[in-house]
């Protein structure tokens, strides 16, 4: 069924935070340990109906891919560079997360059990039934094999990643991993596995599927990026019993799995990005992002979003966000210089061409004074030599 598509310019200021569908807050800001950061430029993409919600975007190096879900069936938006609806395709009953493996897109489905492969044109090209409560949740593509986290409980699948063959679409392997997966990584060389109830990543032979090594990571992990020279881990709950729920970022070198640092984000983390120069992290119950300075960790600001914010996709020029409790997506500019409005508008890689963007001022909200006091964490040192024992890991193995 056809859907029309709105784009319109939202003017996002801190009295956005903790609007309906989140949980966030705007208490006052300990400006001394996290600077209030440099305003941004924004806009709101509205797609599907009002009762859609959006829980992934993806880009395919031309167009943007939204998955969403409303009244029991999923579909998956394929987006102009501003937002306009291409064309639109029924996959499942809550399309979760998505890969593209450069000809078609991959969309797992938690609750149907079922994996979706859709061409560039937006036709099903295969529908693949998992196991009951196989539970499909992170997805990745290598540049070799499309890897799957299998995230159920009482299932065949539960506890495994499986890895398929892009081209044939088959299912060559699934390897055991940790307690319920969450989401995949490649640093060029090996995979890496989030294991949500593990409290930790493995790290494994891409083409065998063993398991070379397991790291510590903060609680509940979930998602996982690598920079190009390390793992970004985001903690979804790092917070005692009974208190106020935050999360974190984990920083791992990916030669040798050495903890780089752990860095306080927001409320539920979930969804990553990497802009080139700075992490960016969805904090799903704050209504909220937060960029990290990737050399250091440095907090560069927290920015609000739409009704909790779930996944992330960069395109070259701007940062597109899933908003998983409405039927939008939050379009940011990631530069902060005078010209950000223009330079939004040229569009570096190409124009956009939908209403102007505002500015997207920086906020507060509760879980910065849940983090008053609290600095980043650091190790002590950080060996450099192969052959260091870091814990049970052997540095360079």
């Amino acid at each position: 069924m056809p859907r029309a598509c709105a784009v319109i310019a939202a003017l996002l200021a801190a009295g956005c935070a903790g609007k309906s569908g989140g949980g966030g807050s705007a208490d006052a800001e300990s400006a001394a340990a996290f600077p209030s950061g440099a305003s941004l430029y924004a806009a709101t993409i509205v797609v599907g109906s009002p009762s859609a919600n959006v829980n992934a975007v993806v880009f395919d190096g031309h167009n943007v891919w939204a998955a969403l879900e409303d009244s029991g069936q999923g579909y998956v938006d394929r987006l102009s560079s501003s937002g306009t609806v291409l064309s639109t395709t029924p996959v499942g009953i809550a399309p979760l997360e998505m890969a593209w493996d450069g000809q078609k897109l991959w969309v797992t489905d938690y609750t149907s059990d079922g994996i979706t492969v859709v061409a560039a044109s937006g036709q099903v090209v295969k529908s693949i039934q998992l196991p009951s409560n196989a539970a499909p949740e992170g997805i990745f593509y290598d540049g070799k094999y499309i890897w799957v986290a299998n995230n159920g409980v009482g299932s065949s699948y539960s506890n495994t990643v499986s890895k398929y063959d892009p081209a044939s679409m088959a299912l060559l392997a699934n390897y055991p991993v940790g307690l319920s997966p969450d989401a995949i990584a490649f640093d060029g060389t090996y995979i890496w596995v989030t294991n949500s109830y593990n409290n930790d990543v493995y790290r494994m032979n891409r083409e065998t599927g063993a398991v070379l090594a397991s790291y510590p990571t903060g609680t509940f992990p979930l998602s996982i990026i690598y920079d190009g020279r390390n793992l970004w881990i985001a903690n979804g709950a790092d917070a005692p019993a009974g208190s106020f729920v935050t999360g974190s970022v984990t920083k791992l070198r990916a030669y040798g799995g050495v903890n780089l640092g752990n860095f306080p984000a927001g409320s539920t983390v979930r969804g990553l990005a990497y802009d080139g120069s700075a992490i960016w992290t969805c904090n799903s119950m704050d209504n909220t992002f937060t960029r990290f300075n990737a050399a250091d960790g440095a907090r560069l600001g927290t920015y609000p979003t739409g009704a909790r914010p779930r996944a992330m996709a960069f395109d070259g020029v701007r940062m597109w966000i899933a908003n998983s409790s409405s039927n939008t997506v939050t379009v940011v500019g990631i530069s902060a210089s005078p010209a950000a409005n223009s330079a939004f508008h040229a569009g570096g890689r190409f124009g956009w061409e939908g209403p102007a963007p505002v500015l997207l001022n920086p906020v507060s909200s509760g879980v910065d004074a849940a983090f008053a006091g609290l600095v980043n964490s650091l190790p002590a040192t950080i060996p450099s030599v192969v052959g260091t024992i870091i814990g049970n890991t052997l540095l360079g193995d």
